[in-house]
């Protein structure tokens, strides 16, 4: 972990305070919005990330109703995967639309297409129509997060962003809490289609405050000097092209491989196979185009930027295991109604929720953050062990209280690899430095999910074989986490079952401990530098060039 008095010296490669600046680096000095005015930008933000999560999460309670109106249990893997997949693969693109053109148009952009995607899925005459809907509202999601980040780029000064990143990426954890209530709240007492009406105010909202309150500070005039032939060659869509194709060939082979079909069928490997050359194809990409790529090679290299990556990767698995399989143990084990669940979960999410701010405000008034990401991701190990421990006969006392201590440790560690990218690159990389964060953030999640999902349906089927002949494996798996009451027939078998269940869940909980000591291990990796330090150096100086050579 480097010092902050050792931050390397340029090279000749970067400019020198005399140099004559290019167009992009003589931007506009930025005039930040006023205390009032930054508040409501900041409040529509957290609407438009809000957006994103919820969408993530609200899906999984309607989607055995809406599989029963359009007879369609076949497609059930793509109502969530088809949102996952264009989430995940657009991620570096917009990177690089956010660079190349205004943060503000691109945002509304991502915002409408979320919108439609929305309305699509609302008023879904079939199976495929739904879907559609779904692929897109993934695609406007896409840059929704990223665009946050970056307007709080140009909105806020660089030594206070740690608190309005926290601010920002806390309604993660608000939506953890509301999206399974909400969604089982419709689709019980009104229909599974509000699921997605419900995006339609919150978008239009977001929408027209950003249009009104959010005046870009950073003007890209180079990009206004250049034919719209360059323009478009700098948006490297071989590039994107290519990642894109992928991480859909990636997402596809986790999604059929050990349920529609075998790991080693043909299909699957073939799947798996295309995916490595499509990405060695895209790095070679990257490395010719130099400067114009998707992903410049000297971002991804640098030391922060990598290990923040590495970080975010390992530590979306845990936080996605605990948020699937936490209310299938309180749904299961404990007997707790979906809704109920959901308000228990609230003993990590809320602790998540406080945490990530309060990381963000000391940060923001002490300068350094690689300290806190440390002993955060430390005390999330902590919270993790504890919650493998967990049995039939835990008391809501201790599983509660492990559970505030997961999510005192998440909330800790989790913004701060936003905070260094803000830190270690000039303004203009930040939105590649965004998209590489985020896809790493997405993948993760969802190798994470996959990898949980066959630990815990192949315990879940060897134990129901172990312990009982009373009913099937398969009988168990299809009467889901809340149905065993109905599938037992004596309180004896019940009892059998929710052991059956919290032995599956252990076999989830003990990978994801292990991804959060992983995810420790590469908070070493990040250069211990203070961001106050940093945003005075660069008010003495506006056209600083900081160095990106600095690779591992």
């Amino acid at each position: 972990m480097a010092d902050e008095k050792t931050e390397p010296v340029p090279t000749t490669d970067a400019p020198s305070k005399c140099s004559t600046s290019s167009p992009l680096d003589s931007a506009i000095a930025p005039n930040y919005p006023k205390t009032w005015n930054l508040a409501i930008i900041t409040f529509s933000l957290a609407l438009g990330t809000f957006l994103v999560a919820l969408d993530t999460l609200i899906v999984g309670i309607a989607i055995p109703t809406i599989t029963s109106q359009f007879r369609s249990l076949d497609d059930i893997a793509w109502y969530g995967s088809a949102y996952l997949i264009t989430l995940t693969a657009i991620q570096p693109s917009f990177g690089r639309v956010y660079k190349l053109y205004s943060a503000k148009a691109t945002y509304l952009v991502c915002v409408a297409v979320f919108e439609v995607g929305s309305i699509i899925c609302a008023v879904a005459p079939k199976s495929t129509v739904f879907i559609l809907g779904r692929a897109i509202a993934g695609c406007g999601a896409a840059g929704l997060f990223q665009g946050a980040l970056n307007i709080i780029t140009n909105t806020v000064p660089l030594e206070k962003r740690p608190l309005y990143l926290g601010i920002v990426i806390s309604v993660w954890g608000i939506s953890v809490c509301i999206g399974p209530v909400l969604g089982g709240a419709f689709t019980q007492n009104i229909s599974w289609r509000w699921c997605f009406w419900i995006n339609v105010p919150i978008g239009a909202v977001t929408f027209i405050l950003v249009l009104i309150f959010f005046n870009p500070s950073f003007k890209n005039e180079k990009r206004q000097s250049q034919s719209l032939t360059r323009q478009l060659s700098k948006l490297d869509p071989v590039g994107a092209i290519a990642i894109i194709a992928a991480t859909v060939c990636f997402f596809l082979a986790l999604q059929w491989g050990g349920q529609s079909r075998p790991w080693n069928s043909s299909t699957v490997i073939g799947l798996f196979v295309g995916s490595g050359l499509l990405l060695s194809v895209f790095c070679f990409l990257q490395y010719k185009m130099g400067e114009d790529a998707t992903t410049p090679l000297r971002v991804l290299k640098q030391r922060s930027i990598l290990f923040g990556s590495l970080f975010l990767f390992t530590s979306a698995m845990p936080a996605y295991v605990y948020g699937y399989y936490l209310p299938i143990y309180l749904q299961s084990v404990k007997g707790s109604s979906p809704t109920k669940s959901g308000l228990e979960f609230m003993a990590l999410a809320l602790p998540q929720i406080v945490f990530i701010v309060v990381a963000g405000a000391v940060t923001t008034q002490w300068g350094y953050y690689v300290p806190y990401l440390i002993v955060g991701t430390a005390i999330q190990i902590v919270g993790s062990g504890l919650l493998i421990t967990l049995d039939a006969d835990t008391s809501t006392l201790k599983w509660a209280a492990y559970m505030v201590i997961e999510g005192i440790g998440n909330g800790i560690g989790v913004n701060l690899p936003y905070t260094a990218i803000q830190v270690v690159l000039r303004e203009e990389d930040v939105p590649t430095g965004n998209a590489i964060a985020q896809f790493a953030y997405q993948l993760g999640a969802a190798i994470g999910l996959t990898i949980g999902q066959t630990l815990f349906l192949n315990k879940l089927t060897s134990e129901v074989s172990r312990r009982t002949t009373a009913v099937s494996p398969a009988a168990v798996i299809a009467a889901g986490a809340h149905h065993l009451p109905s599938l037992a027939q004596t309180p004896q078998l019940l009892r059998v079952l929710q052991q059956v269940y919290a032995t599956a869940i252990k076999k989830t909980l003990l990978f994801a401990l292990a991804m959060v000591c992983i995810a420790w291990a590469f908070t070493f990796g990040v250069e211990n530098l203070n961001i106050k330090r940093k945003a005075s150096r660069r008010e003495e100086n506006e056209n600083e060039q900081i160095p990106v050579e600095d690779s591992v």
